[in-house]
């Protein structure tokens, strides 16, 4: 497979950004070229792997306990509240459920949920613990095509997998119901980590991320499509939780081999605190999550 040299999302002409290997897992020794478009500011991979699954291997997801999962569940307030004025009423789908942590509180919550997922031990698990519909999907733009119109589609931190993520969203705003809301976060390579540490911030996730948005441009793509921005931030509590983690790796030398020590813990930590005065400023921080209304 050649080298993507314009831009999948917008056709610009781009430029080499860097080469990075998997940093993170460690699953291969290559090396991934990422570009970055002049037109959208959009950083992505410039040659796709031909098989992503083995980026994802078995272990990439340790199936909780049903308690477990409940307290994880018990943590995504803050996400259900930016749903708030859908009133916790029907369907809503969530592309890249996982675990079905967001799932089990959406459930608990009052809605109808159906979890898209390309994991099939997680779609097991979200039927058979979560309680759950589970499509098996890897390419949820098309199983977006089974179920009916929707009050609330969330992607979280899942926009950046996936190898037609315009045309995700495309689809996504054809089943949502008019009023409805699209809720999705994912890095920021606008993000103060970003510029300062390159090929390697920990959310390059080189080859498994695909690409990185800016805000700006997803904002356009989303009032092309009919949705209109309610909310954005960098701030909320996912947000500041991917800060610290920003850090943290950063500072691990071999993530994938070695867990973090004390050393690195005190460092990272001190990181976070001195830098939050700029990262939970406007559009610092190294993640954005973004709320889109179906007028």
């Amino acid at each position: 497979m050649s080298e993507r040299r314009r831009c999948p999302l917008c056709g610009g002409e781009s430029d080499a950004a860097f080469s990075v290997g998997d940093r993170n897992r460690e699953i291969s020794r290559e090396s991934f070229a990422y570009r970055r478009c002049r037109s959208c500011r959009t950083t992505f991979i410039g040659e796709v792997p031909a098989d992503l699954s083995r980026y994802y291997p078995e272990e990439y997801y340790a199936l909780p306990t049903l308690d477990e999962l409940d307290r994880a569940a018990g943590a995504e307030a803050p996400r259900l509240a930016l749903l708030a004025p859908l009133a916790g009423r029907g369907a809503l789908v969530e592309i890249g459920a996982g675990l079905g942590i967001f799932a089990r509180a959406a459930d608990r919550a009052g809605f109808e949920v159906t979890a898209i997922e390309m994991d099939a031990r997680c779609c097991e698990y979200l039927e058979r613990v979560v309680g759950v519909r589970a499509i098996r999907s890897d390419a949820p733009e098309r199983a977006l095509e089974e179920v009916g119109p929707s009050r609330a589609i969330v992607l979280w931190h899942v926009l950046e997998h996936l190898p037609h993520p315009w045309e995700m969203l495309e689809r996504a705003a054809e089943r949502l119901e008019p009023g409805g809301m699209l809720a999705l976060a994912t890095p920021n390579p606008e993000s103060v980590q970003f510029r300062m540490l390159g090929s390697r911030w920990a959310h390059v996730d080189a080859p498994r991320h695909l690409f990185l948005i800016p805000f700006p441009a997803l904002r356009a793509r989303m009032k092309e499509l009919g949705l209109e921005l309610a909310d954005v931030t960098t701030a909320d509590p996912s947000g500041l939780h991917w800060n610290a983690f920003g850090w943290e790796y950063a500072l691990r030398w071999h993530p994938a081999r070695r867990p973090s020590t004390r050393l690195t813990q005190i460092g990272s930590r001190l990181l976070d605190l001195a830098l939050a005065p700029i990262e939970r400023r406007g559009m610092n921080g190294t993640a954005y999550t973004a709320v889109f209304v179906k007028r």
